[in-house]
């Protein structure tokens, strides 16, 4: 009878043993490590990510420093305490703004460097998904040598991924405002059923303070923009008997040519260059047409009080194609600038 309790005893010693056991393995268990492509360089410092509570000066400023020489110069500009007095002592740190849109670029990251001479080459890689809203800005310290006190960049964006998004969408229409004094101005987007994604959110119409350097500020938020930006469905253009011909290769050349005939400014240009690229120079050939005032009025006619003395509408159709083809190459016509200016682009992917 002792025998038997002795048994039951070591059995249940056994069990509570090999619980006890279990229980300690599963809360030592390592979690699965994140595999990524790359990542952010070691040696780049964020220090600051967003302009909220950041004064439009004050970004500016930032954005025009290459090289921080003196922890005073870093206090001014950023409230972060990433960086220490102690670390000035033997070093200088160099200032990387980088400015992207959150809704359709992610994972923006300083993946490699290389200074030499004068100038800190920089490689940016970063991943593409459909929409788009306003800018974000992250910015960067990189640890340099005391005597280098200034240094121009290079920067190189590689995209490493993109999202295939719905081809029956006009994207990225981007409004611009330039008064000639501070005003106060409505915007209508006369066909608003059409509206699938806005930023500030449409409700009948914008209402913005416009400055004379582009900035607006948003009279429901009082948030501060540079554009104001919708996409909208139902776009159905076709291919015509007049267009260009593009080499996907030839994108970058051709388009600095015929955005600047068409009267974008060179801030402009470089804005649609970089959001239409990814989409153009990977093909072959594009179809590439860019449609008239007529076209684009009929799709979402747009209504400004006070009425702008300039308007320019750029919107670009186009089309991959895998051979060459034969269109009549249109004439295009330069709007000069004069007044109370605003500019707006976007386009669309042509899927028939």
């Amino acid at each position: 009878m002792k025998r038997k309790y002795l048994y039951l005893i070591c059995l249940i010693v056994f069990i509570v043993m090999v619980t006890i056991i279990l229980v300690l393995t599963k809360d030592k268990e390592e979690p699965k490590p994140i595999v990524t492509d790359y990542a952010i360089h070691k040696d780049f410092i964020l220090v600051d990510h967003g302009v909220d509570g950041m004064s439009e000066d004050n970004l500016e400023e930032k954005s025009k420093m290459h090289v921080i020489t003196s922890y005073e110069e870093y206090a001014q500009l950023f409230s972060s305490d990433v960086i220490k007095e102690d670390d000035f002592k033997d070093n200088n740190y160099f200032l990387l703004h980088l400015q992207y849109s959150g809704c359709n670029e992610y994972d923006v990251f300083p993946t490699d460097y290389e200074i030499k001479d004068d100038t800190v080459n920089i490689t940016i890689k970063y991943k593409r998904k459909c929409g788009l809203c306003a800018p974000e800005h992250d910015f960067y310290l990189l640890k340099v040598d005391k005597k280098i006190t200034n240094l121009k960049s290079n920067l190189d964006y590689i995209l490493v991924s993109s999202e295939e998004c719905d081809n029956d969408v006009v994207y990225k229409p981007l409004v611009y405002l330039y008064p000639e004094k501070e005003i106060d101005v409505y915007i209508k987007l006369a066909n608003a059923d059409k509206i699938t994604t806005s930023y500030p959110k449409y409700i009948n119409g914008w209402n913005v303070k416009a400055y004379p350097d582009g900035r607006l500020i948003d009279t429901n938020t009082n948030r501060e923009l540079y554009g104001l930006y919708w996409e909208g469905k139902n776009y159905h253009s076709k291919v015509t008997n007049e267009g260009f011909i593009v080499k996907g290769e030839d994108t970058i050349s051709f388009l600095e040519e015929k955005l600047s005939i068409l009267g974008l400014t060179e801030r402009e240009s470089n804005e649609f260059i970089i959001y239409w690229l990814p989409k153009l120079e990977n093909n072959k050939y594009n179809y590439i047409r860019f449609e008239s005032i007529e076209e684009i009025n009929k799709y979402m006619p747009l209504e400004i009080t006070p009425r702008p003395d300039t308007l320019i509408r750029v919107y670009m159709v186009y089309k991959p194609l895998d051979e060459y083809i034969d269109v009549k190459e249109p004439k295009l016509n330069t709007l000069v600038r004069t007044g109370f200016t605003v500019v707006e682009w976007g386009g669309a992917k042509i899927t028939n």
